[in-house]
């Protein structure tokens, strides 16, 4: 099965999809400490964030935390994880961290591209896909940016 270190902003963008709980059950998903902490203090408010930190939570059996030393970003953990998991891949909607991740010669990609992921593996179909995109795109106020391009392009 395939290792995937995923930071909390592509996790939630993930619940959003719909897809979070079958995408754990088709790869084995990787996460600090330092992210679940993320996750619980975001569960803590009032919005539609908070609610999918909530139900990520959830799925936390399905999820192996690993404790890594502390960083000054949950980012520059994962960098850690792909090292010492052998990650195939690190997934994360932080546009900023990706250059610190071509560190690890581990690939990097955005959260739409496991929704593509479920696509070709025949778990959703095309419009399933899309649809789950828009719902991303909705509920992380994407509008027209990298990610949300990246996950229509992959979908052509």
């Amino acid at each position: 099965m395939m290792i995937f270190a995923i930071d909390t902003c592509s996790l939630i963008a993930l619940q959003y999809s719909g897809y979070l709980s079958t995408i754990t059950k088709t790869v084995d998903i990787v996460i600090t400490k330092r992210i679940h902490s993320e996750l619980e203090e975001i569960g803590i408010f009032i919005d539609n964030d908070a609610a999918a930190a909530r139900e990520i939570l959830k799925l936390l059996h399905t999820i192996t935390i690993m404790e890594v030393s502390q960083r000054s970003t949950g980012e520059e953990e994962l960098i850690e994880v792909a090292l010492q998991k052998k990650c195939d891949f690190i997934v994360s909607d932080d546009i900023r961290a990706m250059p610190k991740f071509k560190l690890t010669n581990t690939s990097t990609l955005f959260s739409t591209h496991l929704l593509y992921y479920l696509f070709r593996a025949g778990m959703i179909s095309k419009e399933e896909g899309l649809i789950a995109l828009e719902k991303m795109r909705n509920n992380r106020s994407w509008k027209e940016n990298l990610i949300y391009i990246t996950g229509i392009q992959l979908f052509r």
